[in-house]
């Protein structure tokens, strides 16, 4: 998959060694209850097809959506009963990338073309986005934070001292913007509510593709959740900047991305095997998912 200088680059190049059998994407939850997340389907195809899944906690995990095209990946945004959905291919015939916006409701009905495939020169969707409307969405490309206007050229969203790698919208319309070792709560005009330091720590354990860094964040109500990919750790940091371990993962696993449930951690890892990533005949891949959830100082599974 693509390459680009950002906090994704190490989970890109992933996908790349494991011919695109690992997906980009996040984790949305949705104001009913509902979550949704990327990956592939099946898990380890080979080609590489996007599907998103969707649960409550009322039934088990379904396939929503699966991509019609190889080399896919779908990122996610939610706000009040609308789910946006960019989809994005690569075209090998034309070495290029496309992208496309789709949109449904939290009832989940089949999505409808927004915005139509367009030639994606920005990663569109990969360093997180926001839909301002119909026919404009907001985005993160490193170092900056971009507005676009459908057909058009993106321009710059609002001047930021820091150079950022990604962005989350989170309640009340606000951003919550991640850096190499720090983060920030911002106003949608950039103005810093809230500011977390030194983020990365020194570790002395193995390190997955020595890539010592943080790969997403959540916020909810003063608190700081953490999917920290150099320690294997999920970490929380609290109102009163304590901070914890809530769940450490043992190698293979790596964590990639988590998200609050109203006020529960939820937790995303994958086994990723980098020296044994397949089969010898290349039909089966030994990457698989472990979806969490942290509650009452347990985890609960969700889906693997």
């Amino acid at each position: 998959m693509r390459t680009i200088k950002t906090i994704i680059v190490f989970f890109t190049m992933i996908i790349v060694h494991f011919a695109n059998a690992h997906p980009n994407g996040n984790i949305i939850v949705t104001q009913n209850g509902c979550v949704l997340w990327s990956y592939v389907s099946p898990v380890g195809d080979i080609d590489h097809h996007a599907s998103i899944m969707l649960w409550d906690q009322n039934s088990s995990p379904r396939l929503f959506l699966k991509s019609e095209y190889e080399s896919s990946d779908f990122f996610l945004y939610t706000k009040d009963n609308d789910v946006f959905i960019i989809e994005t291919r690569y075209i090998n015939s034309k070495d290029i990338f496309e992208y496309r916006v789709l949109k449904t409701s939290t009832a989940f009905e089949k999505p409808r073309v927004l915005w139509p495939w367009f030639k994606d020169n920005w990663d569109i969707g990969v360093g997180g986005f926001k839909i301002l409307s119909d026919d404009q969405l907001v985005f993160v490309r490193h170092p900056n934070i971009y507005i676009l206007n459908k057909g058009k050229t993106p321009i710059i969203y609002f001047d930021f001292p820091s150079a950022i790698n990604k962005m989350r919208p989170v309640a009340k319309d606000k951003l919550l913007l991640l850096g190499e070792s720090e983060a920030w709560l911002v106003s949608t005009d950039g103005n810093v509510l809230k500011q977390w330091n030194n983020l990365i720590e020194e570790v002395h354990d193995d390190i997955p593709l020595n890539r010592n860094a943080i790969h997403d964040i959540d916020y909810s109500n003063g608190n700081l959740l953490i999917a920290y990919w150099g320690k294997r750790s999920f970490e929380i940091i609290d109102s009163n900047n304590n901070r914890k371990i809530v769940l450490k993962k043992e190698k293979p696993w790596v964590p990639h991305w988590v998200a609050y449930l109203d006020e529960t951690p939820l937790l995303f890892s994958s086994f990723l095997d980098f020296k044994n990533g397949f089969t010898a005949d290349m039909k089966k891949s030994t990457i698989t998912p472990n979806f969490l959830m942290y509650s009452k100082n347990k985890t609960i599974n969700i889906w693997e």
